[in-house]
């Protein structure tokens, strides 16, 4: 015989494992693996593991931890407060960077790294420096300078100073010159293609030992604008036989025809942070490792520079999303979605409208701490730190999805006042009832008449009959049974809802999932109408869910 107690031990620490929320089989699963005799009473341990799991998943968080402790299932300790581990070299001081692109929107890999240096800066009363990395002139635009300044904003990261990099152009063209006339930079007319085969090969330029005065003469035309894009371009004269590819003459200034700027010759990304680092007095460097440090290196001992305290991280890479900003503006060409804002991107606006809260991205940052070795995260593991984090001043509220009728034909008209969370002070709502309900089809697939339930907050039910898309039940109990269903309901006085739930953008070979969102459409309390665009709720045995559009009704589902 199945142990009914063991059985709600068994949901109890099931749903506090896997933050509020039990799931039959692993309830079924774990009785099994204690008992494999249970084999024989397999139809009367799922309808007691179902039973269970709907009795706990019914319960706030908050009761799941306390029957946890009561029952001795887990003991529960306060975790160690955890720590970013200690920067080295920092008796001198502190001096961080945040050096974003602004070639698109900010996302989430974007907001890991630069409160990974906010963190640091405000363990060690540091600088920290909002650097925009604007020398793609054609990909820039204010658009993205905006998204990324809202972003570190609501993030709650406040930096000390910022600038722009093309700002400094007169400077970096004096470093530019600096290298030529040292013999250390030479004018290539070669085109890509000739270039990428020289570096395989690894051939000279024809162009490598042309002297200074030719290398001056043409960095000058090149300035006044004679060349075209591709026509020239200004290469490090590194090693050409280096087995590292990234140190065989690389491209230090190219041509880029803009009408943004009045600049022909433009630094790449290794030179513009190299001569940034310096001049902004960047003391440690942390970053993720998708970035080479070789040929910074080498730039800084051509140019004279001190190598700063450099530490690399792997990137945080959730699985499901894109980070790439190539790959995002491919989606939104082909037409798969609409912008940057799309709520399966990654980006800081889309986990805004997903109901993320920047505290969350802190406590995960600090729990998981970051690593050199590559990991693949489950956002499900972000979700978990937010949802600790708006359970407490989250409104309780009823929604039924797949709605059908349901009448009580003996039922006295009731004025139910329902609070709007089980354990903090946020008041309560009055609802009125006179035995017309709505309620979830879904919970009455298994049901028959005679079979009792509960609708919450109110009164238990006996089911007559079940016809004509409506279903007839009577009052069988104003008290609680032991064991029964329990529902939630909406009167008659409610308010259509949609909401969207969020799948992963792609698969795991980075193809766009048609399938990556889906609507549920239901029905609200009249109290909905009370909740403003932005706030987020918890509907009762559903989820957490965020008012994206109060005007149309329409929310988007947070999580469980």
């Amino acid at each position: 015989m199945v142990n009914v107690d063991d059985v709600k031990k068994a949901a109890i620490r099931n749903a506090f494992t896997h933050g509020g929320k039990a799931r039959a089989s692993s309830v079924i699963s774990e009785m099994l693996g204690k008992d494999r005799n249970l084999v024989k009473e397999m139809q009367e341990l799922k309808n007691l593991a179902d039973k269970a799991v709907e009795e706990i998943n019914s319960l706030p968080l908050e009761k799941i931890n306390d029957l946890a402790k009561e029952l001795g299932i887990i003991e529960i300790k306060e975790k160690e407060k955890k720590e970013l581990r200690p920067l080295p070299n920092v008796d001198k001081g502190v001096v961080l960077r945040l050096p974003p692109e602004p070639s698109g929107y900010m996302h989430w890999g974007h907001a890991l790294s630069f409160m990974i240096n906010y963190l640091y800066k405000e363990m060690y009363g540091g600088k920290l420096w909002l650097r925009f990395e604007d020398t793609n002139p054609e990909l820039v635009r204010d658009e993205f300078v905006k998204n990324f300044e809202e972003g570190i904003s609501w993030l709650g990261i406040k930096y000390d100073q910022k600038k722009f990099v093309s700002d400094d152009m007169p400077v970096i063209y004096e470093f530019a010159e600096k290298l030529i006339k040292s013999g250390d930079m030479y004018a290539c007319l070669c085109s890509s293609e000739e270039i990428k085969e020289n570096r395989e090969t690894e051939k000279e330029c024809i162009h490598r030992n042309q002297n200074v005065d030719e290398n001056l003469r043409l960095w000058n035309e090149s300035k006044s604008g004679k060349f075209k894009n591709g026509e020239i371009t200004f290469r490090l004269k590194g090693n050409m036989q280096s087995k590292d590819a990234a140190l065989r003459d690389p491209n230090l200034m190219r041509i880029i025809e803009t009408k943004y700027k009045p600049y022909y010759i433009w630094p790449l990304y290794d030179f513009t942070s190299v001569i940034e680092d310096e001049l902004c007095g960047i003391t440690h460097i942390l970053r993720s490792n998708e970035f080479k440090v070789t040929l910074q290196s080498a730039l800084r001992k051509v140019l004279g520079f001190k190598e700063p305290n450099i530490i690399q991280f792997s990137r945080f890479n959730f699985s499901g999303t894109l980070t790439s900003k190539r790959k995002v503006r491919e989606l939104i060409k082909e037409g798969y979605i609409k912008d940057w804002d799309d709520i399966r991107l990654a980006t800081i606006s889309s986990m805004r409208r997903r109901g993320i809260r920047p505290e969350a991205i802190k406590k995960f940052l600090i729990d998981v701490g970051y690593s050199s070795s590559e990991h693949e995260y489950n956002i499900d593991m972000l979700l978990t730190f937010n949802r600790r984090i708006i359970d407490k001043d989250s409104k309780r509220l009823f929604f039924v999805p797949n709605p059908i009728k349901l009448i009580v034909i003996n039922a006295p008209a009731v004025n139910a006042k329902l609070q709007f969370h089980p354990s903090n002070e946020l008041g309560f709502r009055e609802v009125n009832t006179n035995g017309t309900f709505f309620v979830d089809n879904d919970d009455f697939s298994t049901i028959n008449p005679g079979d009792t339930l509960r609708l919450k907050e109110l009164y238990s039910v006996e089911v007559v009959k079940k016809e004509n898309e409506v279903i007839t039940c009577k009052i069988k109990s104003l008290e609680h049974i032991e064991g029964e269903k329990i529902i939630q309901w909406v009167t008659e006085e409610n308010v259509p809802i949609t909401i969207t739930k969020v799948g992963n953008l792609v698969d795991e070979e980075e193809k766009f999932n048609p399938d990556s969102l889906t609507e549920i459409k239901g029905m609200a309390e009249k109290a909905v109408n009370d909740i403003e665009n932005d706030q987020i709720v918890q509907f009762e045995r559903f989820g957490f869910c965020r008012m994206d559009d109060k005007e149309k009704g329409k929310m988007i589902f947070v999580s469980k």
